[in-house]
């Protein structure tokens, strides 16, 4: 989309390309395949995270001790413990490091699966324009497992299909890259009493103005398009909870695996609010809670891509913690 985060676009044009060359155009088969690779790109990240939790197991009886020494005077604490970590190659952040890469993953994802879901509705409605019996079909690969439309939220409260005006008042539909490799399509658009051309003038310069509508033509027409399409779900909503509850489920589990490999820290006095540990604890409780919210207001895709990535952020984090234990990582890291 235009004016949207460059790694969402890069997201979102990475899964197209997946999708329509190496995974025969099945959405869930790209979602495997691009979490996948993502997670892979990301482990030496996991591993370099795993070691510098190990050097922090290695110092706790030296923390212990200088916190004893300095009981009194938390600003000598802090600066000891700083070298300490700086000497031993301790990172600060190590334990909460793979939630905050999490964060802005999670948010590119989160847009990119959004404004993918926009452009399928696009093509579906001019396809079914040309030929109602292809969208149908096109319409029948949006189905995963209990879920009728997958570029719709596995939310119980959802029809199938997004209806008229909830669609077509979709924030910046026109700016999608779909626009900018298709052109055309908008002319098409503007036919089909949809999208609506003007202009205005600001600080002298006339700009063309080009939006989508609601106006009852415009409501009446999408109607009409895609009453074929959905017609053999008429009365179904889209889904039962079951994605955004396994979400969370699963990323609360990926969690605390991750955060029970932690060492304790040393206690600091005065700072505790501070503290990277207690950082991490808390976006362990909170982060699945985003998850179930995020995955209800989203399409299903997102919620199958963030749930298997969190199923793949448990099988790696169960793999390292086998082949990295921290007397291991202590012993053999020569750094």
């Amino acid at each position: 989309m235009d004016g949207a985060f460059f790694l969402t676009n890069w997201f979102l044009v990475a899964m197209k390309w997946v999708h329509s060359n190496i995974a025969a155009e099945y959405i869930v088969l790209t979602v495997i395949i691009c979490t996948t690779v993502l997670r892979l790109i990301t482990i030496p990240s996991d591993i370099k995270t795993r070691k510098s939790s190990a050097k922090m197991a290695l110092i706790q009886p030296e923390l212990q001790r200088l916190q004893k020494k300095y009981k009194d005077n938390p600003r000598k604490f802090q600066e000891a413990q700083k070298k300490l970590m700086r000497e031993n190659g301790v990172s600060t952040w190590s334990s909460c490091l793979p939630l905050l890469i999490t964060m802005p993953l999670f948010i590119c994802f989160f847009n990119a699966f959004r404004y993918w879901g926009n452009e399928q509705m696009l093509d579906l409605i001019l396809l079914a324009n040309e030929d109602v019996e292809a969208a149908k079909e096109m319409f029948d690969g949006f189905k995963f497992l209990w879920v009728n439309n997958v570029w719709q939220a596995d939310n119980g409260l959802k029809p199938v299909i997004a209806e008229a005006a909830t669609f077509l008042s979709s924030p910046n539909l026109t700016s999608l890259l779909y626009f900018k490799d298709n052109p055309e399509a908008l002319n098409v658009f503007e036919q089909l009493g949809m999208v609506v051309r003007g202009s205005v003038v600001s600080n002298g310069v006339l700009t063309e103005t080009v939006s989508f509508v609601t106006s009852d033509a415009a409501i009446a027409k999408y109607n009409e398009l895609l009453a074929p399409v959905i017609a053999k779900y008429d009365g179904y909503n889209n889904g039962w909870f079951l994605l955004p509850l396994l979400s969370a489920g699963l990323y609360f589990v990926s969690s605390k695996i991750s955060m029970a490999q932690q060492p304790q820290p040393a206690a600091q006095s005065g700072n505790d609010a501070a503290n990277p540990q207690q950082t991490g604890k808390m976006m362990t409780y909170m982060f699945p809670i985003i998850s179930f919210i995020a995955c209800l207001s989203n399409n299903a895709a997102f919620a199958i891509y963030w749930s298997y990535s969190s199923l793949l952020m448990i099988v790696v984090n169960i793999i390292l913690n086998k082949k990295y234990p921290r007397t291991a990582l202590v012993k053999t890291d020569d750094k």
